[in-house]
């Protein structure tokens, strides 16, 4: 009778319209269109639909068939191959428990409801029980409070828990984050959109792609409260809404946006939308924007439909889209942007066109696809970012207040992390386990909050030859999360070195067969699993040669480019399990699999095509029907004897490679390789650019691309060449070089006898916000030049200011002095004097000459300040 029951709830609910809250979806058509994709869904889950779908045999209400018939419909292939149905069921109740719970959860509309609150996933992170574990820690603290209140009080909660570091790309899970106690900005916005809808508060996270005046990205938090989405500074608590440090920089952003998960109908701006998913574009609620139209024709004149169109802004040495559409039947794609450049790419089969666009000055943009691949030829282009503009500072009465409560949640912070396992006590278990003393000290500093999970994982497997160098060829962040039976699983399934089949170098076998990290994924058991679903016959034939297990791949696993929409890799098991998977976790799965079979492979990071060692040297794998691009040329990169400074990859030039109408960076970014110049790198034949990039002090960059072919055998030597910049010294007001300040320890000083006749740099910090931390990670890192400067450093800390304790920035040039500023005194008096307004965001840095001249400021949040202060000191010199 089961089945005729499922049936007939299913009737049910496409039949019958909305009660109460006893139906999840009251709209027919939306719930037709649900349905269907519920059903397609349902198709793919192949090997995986009892784990998935046998929760519809459960006596479920209504509301939560409908509910999770949603979550289901539209759910990416990472949760469909990697999670379970009584999982999501779960999470379904959590979900209706909140929304029930707390005092707002009656007046939140049912479609925000759907899409903000009820979806576990936020990006592309790893799914996790957090909603149960912050719902039970929250729900007492809310009680009594407004929505808007409680909105303030979870960012709090959250600043408890988690604060800014950076960290690798992969991004940690709600509880990994809670447990490290802190992540990125994309772990920081994951971890409180998940605590915001674990106490039913519709949340999203939003975010900048690519900034267009510095380097870089940001992602924040939208919150629907009362009525209207507002946001907040994820794990930065401020006494209002609608107020973060990054309020001066989104005002100069090109693009803001969200993903949605399902067909999202609210009133924003869409950029995109398919059968799974939503884009909006939140642009509009920050800055000025405009509509930008590209219309893309063919050599003759004629409407180009599916041209792949991208609109692309400077950042990191590269044009990254920021945003991708295809035009429509007229040949047109628009969007809606800010006010600065872009270089706008078309491209459809063999052709390609491209131009650069201020917008401000610009409604279309007409482009003919005549390009082809091949052409060599040098451009130097400007790009310009959106105007600086400022913005008030609200007049919070309850600033000081918060700012107390910052320092507390610091202190709370620092108290958890203070119970990880210290030195001392590392060194003594390292004893106790007869493992090295340095290594195992230096792991567990490593491991934060996960230190009973390494420990536990060292202890179990103390006695086996590899169990240090098992953990020290994963990342630093694979450290901190993965669980002790994980590593365990790995290790004991790697085969020994002496006894493989033939020998490997050691760097081969650490890298090929050791690790258990292949690209970005999180580290699950595939070991031990893979091994198990393959029988001795295959994997024999396998080793001999390894089209067998391409062939098998082909033949058994579907590569689907749009299903896994969010970008969250399959783990292994999932991708055999599923039999479905996008290109990039097939490559995984693959490694994965040589890797079980004693075959040493690895994905290339800089072209992320899956390799294998054979006959001395890595050898690429391609699974369509081509052949496996082969690295038969090289390319030497000099450095330019006229470049003011050396230049580094990722920050002042790429390399990108031409395939499929556009070029495509590749990722050498921390590689060795690029370290040093001559860089010399092995590549395949092909279509290049070498693009270098210029920023000056305003955020506007002088960009160099230099478009050439290499062939098969060429051994061809290009130059980095970084466009000379103006060097003009600018006085943007002047300050009293005879007034004091008085360092941390009481002592006072003249700025005059500080300044002397090398000039100071004078940074007014909030050690408890992001920019501040990036802005004291990038001076050190150009610490020698400093030293060569002369001039000192002048860090001043309000009385007040969160998050200080003597000692905590290290490398810094030498003489740099800390100061106190109370009440921001100085701060303020310097502001007015530049005519800026009062109370401006930190860190507020400015170069002053020793005569009080300032010729350069930076109020907020910067990329590269370091490098801006340097070429100051090079135009004092002058």
């Amino acid at each position: 009778m089961k089945p005729f029951l499922v049936s007939l709830v299913t009737v049910l609910i496409l039949t019958l319209g909305c009660t109460g809250r006893k139906h999840f979806i009251s709209d027919s058509t939306y719930r037709s269109q649900v349905e269907k994709q519920f059903e397609q869904r349902k198709k793919l889950a192949g090997h995986r639909n009892h784990q998935l779908f046998g929760v519809f045999d459960k006596d479920l209400s209504v509301e939560q068939e409908e509910a999770l018939r949603f979550l289901f419909a539209y759910m990416p292939l990472s949760d469909l191959a990697d999670y379970t149905g009584e999982y999501y069921l779960s999470q379904v109740n959590l979900s209706f428990q909140a929304r029930d719970e707390f005092s707002w959860g009656k007046d939140i509309p049912d479609d925000i409801f759907r899409h903000f609150v009820l979806p576990i996933r936020v990006n592309n992170e790893n799914l996790d029980t957090a909603r149960a574990v912050i719902y039970n820690e929250l729900r007492d603290r809310l009680k009594g409070l407004n929505m808007e209140q409680a909105a303030l009080e979870v960012n709090h909660w959250c600043h408890e828990k988690v604060n800014y570091r950076g960290s690798d790309g992969r991004t940690s899970s709600p509880l990994a984050s809670m447990k490290t106690g802190f992540g990125r900005c994309g772990e920081e916005s994951t971890f409180t959109v998940a605590a915001m809808r674990s106490v039913a508060i519709p949340a999203r996270q939003v975010y900048t792609p690519r900034w267009a005046h510095t380097d870089d990205n940001h992602a924040w938090v939208e919150v629907f409260v009362d009525g209207k989405w507002q946001y907040l500074g994820a794990c930065e608590p401020e006494a209002i809404l609608n107020k973060g440090w990054f309020d001066v920089p989104v005002k100069r952003a090109m693009m803001v946006h969200t993903n949605v998960i399902g067909i999202y109908k609210g009133s924003e701006n869409v950029i995109d939308q398919t059968e799974l998913s939503t884009k909006i574009n939140s642009l509009p609620s920050y800055t000025v924007t405009k509509a930008l139209t590209v219309i893309v024709r063919d050599t003759v004149g004629k409407p180009v439909k599916d041209a792949r169109v991208e609109f692309r802004i400077y950042n990191y040495a590269e044009f990254y889209p920021m945003v991708t559409k295809k035009t429509d039947e007229n040949g047109s794609a628009t969007l809606l942007t800010g006010l600065g450049d872009l270089q706008v790419w078309a491209s459809k089969d063999d052709k390609y066109a491209y131009s650069r666009v201020s917008v401000g000055s610009a409604d279309t943009v007409y482009l003919k696809l005549q390009k082809a691949e091949g052409t060599e030829y040098t451009e130097i282009t400007e790009n310009i970012p959106p105007v600086e503009k400022s913005v008030e500072s609200p007049a919070v009465a309850k600033q000081e207040e918060n700012n107390k409560r910052l320092a507390q949640e610091d202190s709370i912070r620092n108290a958890y992390m203070a119970t990880f396992m210290d030195q001392e006590a590392a060194e003594k278990f390292a004893l106790e386990c007869k493992l090295d003393t340095a290594r195992v000290k230096h792991i567990i500093a490593l491991s934060y909050g996960n230190w009973p999970d390494v420990t536990a994982y060292l202890k179990k497997n103390a006695s086996n030859p590899l169990v240090l160098d098992f953990i020290e060829s994963l990342s630093q962040k694979d450290i901190r999360d993965t669980q002790e039976a994980y590593m365990t699983d790995h290790l004991v399934n790697v085969t020994e070195p002496g006894k493989l089949t033939g020998e490997l170098p050691k760097d081969v076998f650490d890298e090929g067969l050791l690790t258990a990290r292949v690209v970005n994924e999180l580290i699950r058991p595939w070991r031990s699993f893979l091994k198990a679903q393959f029988n001795d016959e295959f994997k024999s034939k396998a080793r001999s040669d390894i089209s067998v297990i391409t062939r098998w791949i082909n033949d058994s696993i579907t590569v689907s480019a749009t299903e896994n929409y969010m970008g969250c890799p399959l783990s292994p098991q999932g991708v055999y399990e599923l039999r479905v998977a996008d290109k990039h976790s097939r490559n995984i799965f693959f490694v994965a699999l040589c890797r079980s079979l004693d075959i040493p492979a690895r994905v290339d990071l800089a072209t992320l095509l899956p390799q294998v060692y054979t006959e001395g040297n890595w050898q690429n794998i391609t699974f369509e029907n081509t052949n496996a691009p082969v690295k038969s040329a090289q390319l030497t990169l000099l450095n330019d004897s006229k470049n003011e400074l050396k230049p580094e990859y990722s920050i002042h030039f790429t390399l990108q490679k031409f395939a499929d109408g556009h070029f495509t960076t590749l990722d050498y970014e921390g590689s060795e390789l690029v370290a040093e110049f001559p860089v010399k790198l092995d590549l395949e034949p092909g279509y290049y650019l070498l693009m270098t990039g210029h920023r000056r002090n305003d955020g506007s960059v002088s960009v160099r691309s230099e478009y050439f072919n290499l062939s098969k055998g060429d051994k061809l030597t290009k130059t980095v060449i970084l466009q000379p910049l103006e060097q003009v010294k600018q006085v943007e007001g002047i300050i009293p070089m005879d007034q004091a300040i008085t360092d941390l320890s009481g002592k006072k000083y003249k700025l005059s006898e500080l300044a002397g006749d090398k000039g100071i740099v004078l940074a007014f910090i909030n050690p408890g916000n992001e920019p501040t931390r990036h802005v004291m990670s990038d001076i050190p890192l150009l610490k020698a030049d400093f030293e060569k400067w002369g001039g000192k450093f002048v860090f001043v800390i309000s009385e007040n200011a969160p998050a200080y304790k003597p000692g905590m920035y290290k490398d810094l040039p030498a003489g740099s002095l800390f100061a106190a500023d109370d009440n921001k005194t100085l701060l303020n008096e310097t502001a007015k004097l530049l005519g800026k307004s009062i109370n401006p965001p930190l860190p507020f840095v400015m170069f002053v000459t020793e005569k009080g001249e300032v010729t350069f400021t930076s109020i907020g949040y910067r990329i590269g300040i370091g490098e801006n202060l340097l070429k100051e000191t090079r135009v004092l010199a002058l």
